[in-house]
């Protein structure tokens, strides 16, 4: 296309290079944490440009939204940079490209999907205007279609014999996950054969029979009771048994030969409960030495799912199997019943769900002129995190592919796939690999990560690695560990070693254990900061297996003073400002609900006192109705109640009325500003206050307008543990708490592995739904379970803990200079313990509970085989340790004394004052439609540098701006680095003034400080202080202006109009603090100078 090379910029190593530029085969590349596969995947989309392709030609997708719009950013990024050489001749074609690049098919395979689909609405039989519908929504529908199908069982003779082997509530839990997973549900209950089940158990059966040990000690036994030896070998207690066995499996040969495998599995059983334990024999037995190795073998083989080891353990049972195959027909009958409830209920709003998507789009494309016709349109197939297929996805790539060779290029990393939960099935993966290198396409292992630094990788190869395993089995979703090779051979300057910490924390049960340790963390990550360790909070991250794990790590983050927000999680419904306000709009909605009203009067916003409330309901002694008793509060209440009683029943006359009238959303909104909710929280953090934007954010996308069916979805949310985080932080500067598949593609300088002790039961499902056996339920009703149901939990829970493993990869591999596994050491009866991964740390390292405990707060240092070391340090109990730089916090001056709810005045309605000065919109595309850095955002990047006192040569200020710079929609790469530089002027500027000297000298400073009073006309005022500081001379206010002042007249201009304004602040500043504070306008651009005006 020109004369200069458009894959010089990425810098790809030799291996890269060859897979992004092989043009004649498929190349599927597997490249480990950190070693540049996405970009590899944007050199490739980059090259195919370059050798004349269109961006229509090229589809390029990945598997979450995230994902695809990381590499939607990264691609036209790469094309911008492109755009903007320096030559001419080589710019011009990349211009071109530039301008077509929102045309280009860069997204989800759902996205795709969904155009397929539009494209040929006839022939999927879709309405070409369908709408996908929110994830929250479909599982309402489904919710409500399980029910309605459990209720048309219940009336139909054939459906109610259902009944007699489940209980509704497990049949409801079995069909909940049919449903959940449909197509795989239906297509199971299509092909269902004895045939495969038995195949499957027979197979399950001979891991244990055909093992040479097993066939040759059973011979060995044989040999010697043919010889008379067997009962003076085996000696008086063991030969017994032998014999037993003997008989036992002969009786097991005869019914395996005649096929009847659910008698051998009973006679396996009897083998094990009856005749393989460890008692008897002398010590040169050859008896003794068969038995102890068959117990041995049966326990890793067939244990889990015949069982017998344990006493507790019942036996396979032919009834059971046989009541099995009578009630799988009624069973595919109910979930047809409950299947078409869901699709009437999508039919109805017109809407798709991801299932959908997929399943029309693969009939459309294996239809053969349909299928052509999208091969004719895409000449090149890119698949980025292609670990995380599932089967019918990879259907759908291989239709789009088809038997063109060079058109496949994907990138993936089998130990990185943890999406099961969600279909993901990392033997796609595995097997397509398999395939290419068969078909001789390109399949290389990339293996040098440009992530962390060599101790640490080489540390994790022995922390890690013997942990997840290094050698393959024939498994396919046994992934093993590899090793990766760093290109960053030294840590960053503030990096000194141990590079591998393991913080613990002691106490008395897991639940003090855990708060214990989770307090360790927090003085640890003080001292940390403290020593320059970690420069800036939010290069660093808290990854939790479960979200369940964030609630004792919050509170001592926030006992620490450390800034942290809450990324992913259920909690977020649980926090409590926001059970206060939907227990207020439940109570809006029905007021007749006494316990709704209750929360509602007690609510923060309310307030009324507990004696009060009691009072309200037992006036003259016997209970009454809340709603009518609340009409009569003026003859009831003491003076004090009797306001917040008032305010609450003007609420409830005006608000009412509207509820179902007015969209969910509107009505959630005018709560808050009736309420004045912000008001409530004003006196806490921030994120509160977002926390409130973001369930009105909710309520909009649920598109909801009646207020029982939005309280219904927030309660199926909740059951089905959609995992939702609380609203993102605005300012930044804040350690992060996420899940471990949230941080998945994320990197961060130090990386926490939370709640490490915390153990993973592989909980029994209701339904197991596999390739090998079908469809498989638990009758609770019954005494025993399936066999096909008990092989399917051994199956799928093998494949669970295969998953546990690639999550510790996962986690461990998101840091950059140092890794610390958090967890605790529980005291119970027993004695001291750990469990989950920090116990097989533990073990790994040799260190034992109890050690640990009798030299708490000692440091230890363990030594690695590779040469890395381990600290290992049980923390004492201590005074929490509180992390505390000027302008960190966004609170009042001892506003930690208040409590966060207080009891609020009757407030009226908020007011704008036309004064204020107003947010002002973004004018300019994220895409970059000029090349002059955009005032407002300028404004915007310096006040959030400010606000983290990230100045020109502080550390991390380079990397913080960039991210201020892309949070601003700055893709464009000159208009980003004009941004950056004006910005960085007008910061260096301010750090050379003496103001800047003068906050930093305060005794006290606080940055971007959210208040809400009265002010001077009676009116409440909201709003956010930029920088509020104490020294010799009183309080002082300051708010910063990035106006470009040319002249004189401009400034006295800018003066007269922002002053008002500052007025306002330190007016109410002044109502708060007590006294009045000095206000001052900082003009950072006034006249090309700093200039300082008193308000």
């Amino acid at each position: 296309m020109n004369p200069m090379d458009p894959l010089a910029p990425f810098e790809l190593t030799p291996d890269q290079h060859r897979a992004a530029t092989e043009l004649e085969r498929d190349v599927l590349l597997s490249a480990g944490a950190g070693t540049g596969k996405t970009r590899t995947l944007v050199a490739r989309y980059v090259h195919l440009l370059a050798q004349g392709l269109n961006e229509r030609q090229i589809v390029a997708i990945t598997f979450t939204e995230k994902a695809a719009r990381e590499m939607r950013n990264r691609i036209r990024q790469a094309v911008s940079d492109l755009a903007a050489a320096p030559e001419r001749d080589s710019r011009f074609p990349w211009l071109e490209i530039e301008a077509r690049m929102d045309s280009a098919r860069i997204g989800t395979i759902h996205s795709l999907c969904a155009e397929i689909l539009r494209a040929h609405p006839a022939e999927a039989r879709t309405d070409p205007g369908f709408v996908v519908v929110e994830e929250g929504l479909g599982l309402t529908f489904k919710a409500r279609s399980v029910a309605d199908a459990l209720g048309w069982a219940a009336g139909d003779p054939e459906g109610a014999q259902l009944f007699l082997c489940f209980s509704t509530r497990q049949l409801a839990a079995v069909l909940s996950l049919m449903l959940k997973r449909r197509l795989e549900s239906a297509e199971l209950l299509d092909r269902d054969s004895p045939e495969a089940l038995n195949q499957t158990l027979l197979a399950a059966i001979e891991s244990l029979l055909r093992l040479q040990p097993v066939v040759e000690g059973i011979e060995g036994l044989r040999s010697l009771a043919e010889a008379g030896e067997l009962e003076e070998d085996a000696g008086p207690s063991l030969g017994p048994r032998a014999a037993q066995l003997l008989e036992l499996w002969a009786e097991l040969e005869t019914a395996l030969g005649g096929g009847d495998l659910i008698r051998v599995c009973g006679l396996l059983f009897r083998i094990r409960r009856e005749t393989l334990q460890k008692i008897g024999g002398g010590a040169k037995s050859r008896t003794r030495a068969v038995v102890y190795e068959l117990q041995e073998l049966y326990d890793v083989h067939l244990n889990s799912w015949i069982g017998g080891a344990d006493s507790k353990d019942s036996p396979p049972s032919p009834e059971t199997d046989a009541a099995w195959v009578e009630q799988l027909p009624r069973l595919e009958a109910l979930f047809d019943q409950a299947l078409s409830g869901y699709r009437r209920a999508l039919d109805a709003r017109r809407a798709l769900d991801f299932d959908d998507l997929e399943a029309r789009a693969l009939e459309l494309l294996e239809m053969p002129e349909i299928g052509d016709r999208w091969r004719e349109r895409l000449a090149a197939v890119l698949v980025d995190e292609f670990q995380d297929t599932n089967q019918r996805q990879r259907r759908i790539i291989d239709a789009l592919v088809g038997n063109r060779s060079g058109c496949l290029f994907a990138v993936g990393d089998a130990r990185q796939s943890v999406y099961r939960f969600r279909g993901a099935d990392v033997r796609v993966f595995r097997r397509k690999r398999q395939e290419v290198l068969a078909g001789g396409g390109l399949a290389p292992e990339i293996e040098l990560s440009f992530r962390a630094h060599a101790p640490l990788l080489s540390g994790l190869d022995d922390f890690v690695g013997p942990l997840m395993g290094r050698e393959a089995t024939g498994d396919l979703y046994q992934v093993p560990y590899t090793s990766l090779t760093a290109h960053r051979v030294e840590p960053a300057a503030s990096g000194a070693g141990p590079h591998l910490e393991i913080v613990l924390g002691t106490g008395q049960g897991a639940e003090q254990a855990r708060i214990a340790a989770a307090h360790a963390l927090a003085n640890r990550l003080v001292e940390l900061r403290l020593d320059s360790v970690i420069q800036d909070w939010s290069e660093v991250a808290l990854l939790f297996r479960a979200s369940s794990g964030f609630e004792p790590y919050e509170s001592a983050l926030e006992s620490a003073g450390i800034p942290f927000v809450t990324v992913a999680g259920r909690g977020f419904y649980q926090r409590p400002e926001i059970r206060d306000l939907v227990n207020s709009l439940r109570a809006i909605a029905d007021p007749s609900d006494d316990l709704a009203l209750a929360g509602f009067l007690r609510s923060p916003a309310i307030g009324l006192s507990d004696p009060g409330l009691v009072r309200l309901r037992l006036n003259g002694g016997l209970p009454r109705p809340m709603r009518d008793a609340l009409a009569e509060a003026d003859h009831v209440l003491d003076p004090h109640d009797i306001g917040p009683a008032r305010r609450a029943q003007a609420v409830l006359d005006e608000l009412h009325p509207l509820v179902d009238r007015l969209p969910v959303a509107e009505l959630i909104s005018r709560l808050v500003g009736r309420l004045d909710w912000r008001a409530v929280l004003a006196s806490s953090h921030a994120r509160l206050w977002r926390n409130l934007d973001k369930l009105v954010e909710d309520a909009q996308a649920s598109e909801l307008v009646n207020v029982s069916a939005f309280l219904e979805y927030l309660g199926v949310l909740r059951e089905a543990g959609v995992r939702e985080g609380e609203a993102p932080a605005g300012e930044g500067g804040s350690l992060q708490l996420m899940t471990i598949h949230k941080a998945k593609g994320l990197e961060f300088d130090l990386v926490v592995l939370a709640d490490a002790s915390r153990t993973s039961p592989q909980r029994a499902q209701p339904v197991y739904l596999t390739e090998e056996l079908g469809v498989a339920a638990a009758m609770d009703r019954m005494e025993d379970k399936p066999t096909a149901y008990r092989l399917s939990r051994a199956l799928d829970d093998e494949q669970s803990q295969a998953e546990e493993n690639r999550l510790l990869y996962v986690a461990t591999t998101r840091a950059r200079e140092r890794l610390i596994v958090s967890g605790h050491l529980n005291q119970n009866r027993g004695g001291l313990s750990a469990a989950g991964w920090m116990k097989q740390m533990l073990e790994l390292l040799g260190l034992e509970p109890k050690a640990l405990a009798e030299r708490v707060g000692e440091e230890w240092t363990v030594k690695l085989s590779g040469g890395a070391q381990v600290r290992v340090w049980n923390a004492p109990e201590s005074e929490p340790r509180r992390w505390h730089q000027p302008g960190s916090t966004t609170a009042w001056p001892d506003s930690s004394e208040r409590p966060l709810y207080q009891v609020m005045p009757a407030i009226p309605k908020e007011e704008t004052d036309p004064d204020l000065d107003q947010e002002p919109e973004r004018t300019w595309r994220a895409t970059g439609s000029g090349r002059r850095a955009p005032a407002v955002a300028v404004g915007r990047i310096v006040h959030a540098a400010i606000q983290r006192s990230a100045i020109p040569g502080s550390p991390g200020y380079d990397r913080f701006i960039e991210n201020e710079a892309f949070r601003e929609g700055l893709v464009d790469a000159r208009q980003r680095q004009s941004t950056i530089e004006e910005t960085t002027e007008l910061l260096g500027r301010l750090a050379a003034h003496e103001l800047w000297t003068e906050i930093n000298a305060a005794e006290v400073a606080q940055r971007e400080i959210p208040f809400t009073t009265f002010d001077l006309e009676g009116r409440v005022q909201s709003g956010k202080i930029d920088l509020l500081w104490r020294g010799g001379e009183g309080w002082k206010i300051v708010d910063f202006k990035t106006d470009r002042l040319r002249d004189e007249a401009s400034l006295t201009a800018a003066k007269n109009h922002h002053g008002k304004q500052v007025k306002r602040y330190m007016q109410s500043a002044a109502n708060i603090l007590g006294e009045k504070p000095v206000g001052l306008l900082c003009f950072l651009d006034a006249v090309g100078e700093v200039r300082l005006v008193e308000v």
